[in-house]
């Protein structure tokens, strides 16, 4: 019960937070002017990109149904994909939760064990970590110049300039920071050697080993070319949900592609923070990227990260809601038969 409790007041601090980051980033803008953008949106291009969405989703419960039957369960691309969808409405309230909860809901629907299906999804993360990182890598080397130039207005030469004026103290900055590494990675390294049951290190050492056992699990699915395919179909259909959007409003609409990738990479970031939803975390760094990277002014900046965080929150409200609402049914369905002969005997 307590440690329920913790973790709803986790939820509702990363929640409070989130909206506050929201709060402070458009506190200040002309709000009459991001109601104007909404009003003048091609919504046309919106309902693509919501499409885009779900198929993506779609085609990331026939992938994970690929690694279920490599460990010789039996599902179809249907069941998952409506599991991946319940999974998905959880992490609106939870975050982290939609692994466990498609999880126990394919259980339910398949009473294929939970442990598999657990390490199954743990495959699945691993693989798009992976994936993530070489976006972010590609996002970086097609653009090096221009975000070099980005960084060091943004970042260096204010940081060049400041340590030139106090170097003593940044030199005794510099020391405490190396320090800090070397004691964290000391600490780390002992608390990983000899974890306390039940501790931090012992769950994530857990959590690593998990990672590794995905990694195997990957290695050894059958039909890894389309187990590949899948993976560039989903985070294909994720960039072409953040790129149609860039028409959608007037000025966002000459973007280029590859600012596509960027926006992608960046929001996928946020995407990731302990917030529901990535509310907050997600706008901050779209906004951000916006208007330092591409100039683009802080009011179409803010409706562009409404709109493509909007577009991605009500496909997973409305197919998880119709997902979770078929599985239900069909639950009562299988029930029933049981509960009549249970009550003629």
């Amino acid at each position: 019960m307590k440690s329920r409790l913790r973790r709803y007041a986790k939820v509702l601090l990363f929640l409070f937070i989130g909206l506050l980051i929201l709060w402070l980033i458009t506190r200040g803008q002309d709000v009459e002017q991001i109601r104007e953008e909404f009003r003048q949106a091609n919504y046309g291009w919106i309902l693509l990109a919501m499409g885009c969405a779900l198929m993506s989703h779609f085609i990331r419960a026939v992938r994970w149904n690929m690694l279920i039957r490599a460990l010789g369960y039996k599902t179809n691309p249907f069941q998952t994909f409506f599991a991946v969808m319940t999974g998905y409405l959880a992490n609106l309230a939870l975050p982290r939760m939609g692994e466990i909860t498609r999880c126990v809901t394919l259980n339910k629907a398949t009473k294929t064990p939970f442990n598999v299906l657990a390490g199954t999804v743990v495959a699945e993360r691993v693989f798009d970590f992976f994936t993530l990182c070489a976006i972010v890598f590609i996002t970086i080397a097609t653009q090096f110049g221009f975000l070099r130039s980005f960084l060091d207005r943004i970042f260096w030469s204010p940081l060049i300039r400041i340590s030139a004026e106090h170097w003593l103290q940044a030199a005794v900055m510099a020391a405490g920071f190396i320090l800090l590494v070397l004691g964290a990675i000391l600490f780390i390294r002992r608390k990983f050697s000899d974890p306390i049951e039940g501790g931090f290190f012992y769950k994530l050492k857990r959590q690593l080993r998990g990672f590794g056992n995905g990694i195997k699990t990957i290695m050894t699915v059958k039909g890894k070319g389309w187990f590949l395919l899948y993976t560039l179909l989903i985070w294909g259909l994720y960039y072409m949900t953040v790129y149609l959007c860039f028409f959608a409003i007037q000025a966002t609409s000459h973007l280029t592609p590859v600012a596509g990738l960027t926006l992608l990479a960046v929001g996928s970031l946020g995407i990731l923070a302990p917030v529901p939803g990535g509310i907050g975390t997600y706008h901050f760094l779209t906004i951000l990227t916006l208007t330092e990277l591409y100039g683009i002014q802080s009011e179409p900046a803010t409706s562009y990260a409404y709109i493509t965080h909007a577009t991605q929150i009500v496909v997973n409200i409305l197919a998880g809601s119709v997902a979770w609402i078929i599985l239900s049914i069909r639950e009562k369905q299988q029930a029933a038969p049981l509960q009549f002969k249970q009550y003629e005997a």
